[in-house]
């Protein structure tokens, strides 16, 4: 019964999350320049960023998606923030983008509405600067898989913390602009190649998961884990930031 409690209570609270006033809400869309016009694309994006996002309230950072489907495709990443952030009045950006940039873009997506899960996340800190690169890793959770998809989550932050774990870790759900059983993991490094690693400690994740919680519990969760996603509901991609087209603070 405790157990039954205990994994009810993770999926109503992660559920419900979207209405409480203290969820940190983050947007992305994604952008394709007109073919040849790449550049002019490139100098009217930054040049609106330094107009109108020169502080940390109204930030916004640039990626170039480096592999997959939207190779080549900008996103536009807004974050750090709550929902009464949407109640503000920026007319007059959406004025200059819609005279300067908007006629240099083929296409784009619409605004996706991220909550991060902050208490699975893991050395998200808005004092960080960007990092150079992401890895992007896109899960579509079963309507009943939540409690196995969340569990190993929650255990892994349990052994980020013991341990030390020296990289950077946030999970996201999607609250608004798509289907709301999509998470997203996403984990920002600098260097391609470079091993995070745990400050306290030479073992890998697995192996410190099991001394955590028993014999073979990765191999355990792991299973019930990759059973929560629905069939086609994992994929991966890089991104790499463009520090032109970002927020310099």
């Amino acid at each position: 019964m405790k157990k039954l409690i205990y994994i009810l209570s993770i999926i109503i609270s992660t559920i419900s999350y979207a209405q409480q006033q203290d969820a940190e809400i983050w947007q992305t869309y994604r952008i394709k320049s007109l073919k040849g016009k790449t550049q002019e694309f490139e100098k009217a994006v930054s040049k609106k960023t330094r107009m109108f996002n020169k502080t940390p309230e109204d930030a916004i950072f640039t990626f170039k998606v480096v592999d997959g489907q939207d190779q080549g495709m900008y996103e536009r990443v807004v974050g750090f923030k709550n929902w009464s952030w949407f109640n503000r009045s920026n007319q007059k950006e959406m004025d200059y983008w819609m005279k300067n940039v908007d006629p240099l873009i083929e296409s784009q997506t619409g605004w996706i509405v991220w909550e991060r899960i902050k208490e699975y996340s893991h050395n998200w800190n808005p004092g960080n600067a960007p990092s150079k690169h992401q890895l992007r890793r896109s899960r579509m959770v079963k309507p009943s898989g939540y409690s196995d998809f969340l569990i190993v989550h929650e255990r892994m932050k349990k052994v980020y913390d013991k341990y030390g774990y020296k990289g950077i870790k946030g999970l996201f759900r999607c609250v608004s602009g798509g289907s709301e059983q999509m998470f997203l993991i996403v984990s920002p490094f600098n260097e391609y190649g470079e091993n995070a690693g745990f400050e306290k400690s030479d073992k890998n994740t697995a192996e410190l998961y099991n001394e955590m919680f028993g014999d073979n519990a990765w191999q355990k969760d792991i299973l019930k884990y990759n059973s929560s996603l629905v069939d086609w509901g994992r994929s991966a991609e890089r991104l790499t930031i463009v520090k032109s087209m970002s927020s310099q603070n």
